[in-house]
């Protein structure tokens, strides 16, 4: 089975429904072809003008992970997480970061994977950490691994209903 059919194994509206932010890791690694798949479906995202502006930088050493997480004020669990993918591009990109983020997020839980969308608040850091120039932005991160807990049940109201964040024509 090819990456992308791997990506493709759950429904897209099964995948929204089961995605949380999951924050702890199984220390079981992630395949190199899960993570592929993962970060294939990141790179096919569109964007403003097709620009594709992003680049991302796969973070899997531990020390790394450790040094990472300190540029995020709720980044403990970075260091746990079996990878790491550090979102960067010029400022003012966050509508195509968003695109990408979400497409990482929904393949990772369509193929079994927990994510966690993160802020690096210290952006200075998070460029010394990875070498990032200074012209571009690296502000978010998400980490990724096998869930450590096994899936807990929908909470009754979760979310809210369709019926109260909905507008027809206008507020």
């Amino acid at each position: 089975m090819s990456s992308e059919q791997q990506a493709g194994a759950m429904s897209v509206a099964e995948a929204i429904r089961r995605k949380r932010a999951v924050r702890a890791y199984a220390a079981e690694p992630v395949p190199e072809e899960v993570i592929m798949a993962i970060l294939n479906a990141g790179r096919r995202a569109q964007s403003s003008k097709n620009t594709q502006p992003w680049t991302f930088i796969l973070v899997t050493e531990p020390e790394q992970l450790t040094r990472l997480a300190s540029a995020g004020i709720y980044a403990a669990h970075m260091p746990g997480s079996a990878f790491t993918v550090v979102l960067v591009a010029p400022p003012d990109n966050e509508f195509d970061l968003g695109q990408a983020a979400a497409n990482l997020q929904l393949a990772a839980t369509a193929l079994g994977v927990g994510s966690c969308i993160t802020s690096l608040h210290h952006q200075e850091l998070a460029r010394q950490v990875l070498g990032v120039p200074p012209d571009l932005s690296c502000q978010w991160a998400i980490t990724f691994g096998y869930p450590a807990e096994a899936e807990r049940p929908l909470k009754p109201g979760g979310r809210r209903p369709l019926e109260e964040v909905l507008r027809r024509e206008r507020y």
